[in-house]
């Protein structure tokens, strides 16, 4: 799967100091900040992944999809729907 933009997106990040383009994709991202509720205030970042052929043939056949979140906490939500703009 590789990232894809998105017409919420309102901003990019790039690879973080001392890693490559190849080693970590620049992805274009949804940010906003949380209001209301138990997260008011919390930082929210959404990204899009478009799946190729091969990926979706493994999905299909029920293959699992791995996330890995960098920063110490996990992820929260799975959508199928872009974020509210």
């Amino acid at each position: 799967m590789k990232p894809c933009r998105f017409k919420e997106a309102n901003t990019t990040y790039g690879p973080p100091t001392g890693f490559t383009e190849s080693q970590v994709a620049t992805i274009p991202a949804f940010h906003y900040q949380m209001k209301g509720g138990p997260c008011d205030g919390v930082d929210m970042v959404a990204v899009a992944w478009q799946p190729d052929a091969e990926d979706l043939a493994r999905l299909n056949a029920g293959g699992p999809v791995y996330l890995c979140c960098i920063g110490g906490l996990p992820a929260h939500f799975l959508a199928t729907e872009p974020p509210p703009a």
